[in-house]
């Protein structure tokens, strides 16, 4: 009798085991690498996907800005020297070949292959700075464009039919923005605000002709007068009075509140500003980005992929891929685009009704998904976030310091050759 009394509470506590673990989903972790509005969005995101399904549990985790170099960057490095490693990471895409190339990431192509809506023939031109030595290591999680923007009331009270289409048009439009002491001391109106980060100084050099390496890879080639062209269009309106940049980690949302708070008639940032501009109170619009007069528009891309990391068990990667599929799927993509301006990835996102009706009501989100036409591919070098900081030192220098940009740009080309020829 205690026997069977015993074999039946064995059998019990298997089953009430069993239902336990059926019940607890697997977790994963997440790193992400954006703030603010966009960071909130992450944050539901995750929560919507944790209640979507029991298997697996996504945990955010907020790494630091994830630009190149930058401390999402240092930590992943560090994690991966310690052998404890994050699952998915929100990956800037010049650095996606740099950790590739270190074995860090699993590459995707068979999983793409057999996917419902992630196969390549499945996304906008977005897959740029995905693969590296033939292989894809990244999907598109949020991608955008430089985007230029506008306030309309400020243009039309100026008499300046906009917006610019060309850095000649801003350089005369700008003085005629700027308003002098509006409302008091320190309150002046500046005609436009640039933000002084690389990925601009891209497209301005793409823009105007020029290129950021040779096609080997193997040399800097931005050391000419067109890559310079853009930089001096902005130390001359700095210099004269009629525009100003600001300084810092937080240059970007800086930037973007005072164009909000009406301190810039206009600035050029990112498609992904568009949630932070809906909370200006005027009539605010965005444009394609300025280029050179004669010359076709050449844009990079910027943002991030979602990348899975190879030394995790196979199942936490199979986890992690079932989180990177939703978040590509059409509805949760246009989702997406619709709270932060990103661009739907997925050409599917395109033809969600709701998505429809709302590009229909919010033209200005339609603007960045035109100017993916113009964009291309950054160099896939593994050193390219490399380059992009010291190109970013020489831009602090011009912009900042009145350095000559020619003589500059020449010199951190040296920099950078010699960079790219070390071992």
């Amino acid at each position: 009798m205690v026997g069977t009394a015993l074999r039946l509470l064995l059998a019990l506590q298997l089953v009430f085991a069993a239902s336990a673990s059926a019940q607890t989903p697997l977790e994963i972790s997440f790193w992400y690498g954006v703030g603010g509005q966009l960071e909130k969005v992450i944050q539901s995101q995750a929560e919507k996907f944790n209640r979507s399904q029991p298997g697996v549990k996504v945990v955010p985790f907020y790494a630091g800005a994830y630009g190149a170099g930058g401390p999402m960057q240092q930590k992943l490095l560090a994690s991966m020297a310690a052998g404890s490693v994050p699952d998915v990471v929100q990956m800037e895409i010049h650095a996606t070949c740099t950790f590739a190339s270190k074995g860090a990431l699993l590459p995707l192509d068979e999983l793409m292959a057999k996917s419902p809506h992630d196969r390549k023939e499945d996304f906008l031109p977005v897959l740029t700075n995905t693969a590296c030595d033939g292989k894809t290591y990244g999907i598109p999680f949020n991608r955008s464009v430089p985007i230029l923007y506008w306030n309309r009331d400020r243009f039309q009270k100026a008499g300046v039919a906009g917006p610019p289409k060309t850095w000649a048009e801003v350089a005369a439009m700008a003085p005629k923005l700027t308003q002098e002491g509006a409302g008091g001391p320190g309150a002046k109106v500046f005609g436009f605000m640039p933000i002084n980060q690389w990925w601009f100084f891209q497209a301005m050099t793409w823009s105007n002709g020029g290129e950021m390496l040779t096609p080997d890879m193997k040399k800097a080639a931005f050391a000419t007068e067109a890559a310079a062209a853009g930089l001096q269009v902005w130390v001359g309106l700095i210099d004269r009075g009629y525009a100003q940049i600001r300084t810092g980690p937080t240059e970007f949302l800086q930037t973007i509140q005072d164009f909000v708070n009406e301190k810039t008639a206009m600035y050029w940032g990112s498609a992904a500003d568009m949630g932070a501009v809906a909370a200006a109170k005027f009539d605010w619009r965005a444009a394609l980005s300025p280029g050179f007069e004669g010359k076709p528009l050449v844009v990079p891309q910027g943002g991030a992929n979602a990348a899975i990391m190879a030394k995790i068990s196979p199942e936490r990667q199979k986890a992690a891929w079932e989180f990177v599929q939703w978040w590509t799927s059409p509805s949760e993509a246009a989702y997406w685009s619709r709270e932060t301006g990103y661009v739907p990835v997925v050409k599917k996102a395109l033809d969600d009704p709701d998505f429809k009706a709302f590009l229909k009501a919010n033209p200005n989100h339609a603007v960045p998904i035109e100017e993916l036409q113009y964009s291309r591919a950054a160099p896939p070098s593994p050193k390219y976030f490399q380059v992009l900081q010291l190109v970013q030192r020489a831009q602090q220098n011009i912009v900042s310091n009145k350095a000559p940009a020619l003589e500059t740009l020449k010199s951190t080309a040296q920099q950078v050759d010699a960079l790219l020829a070390a071992p």
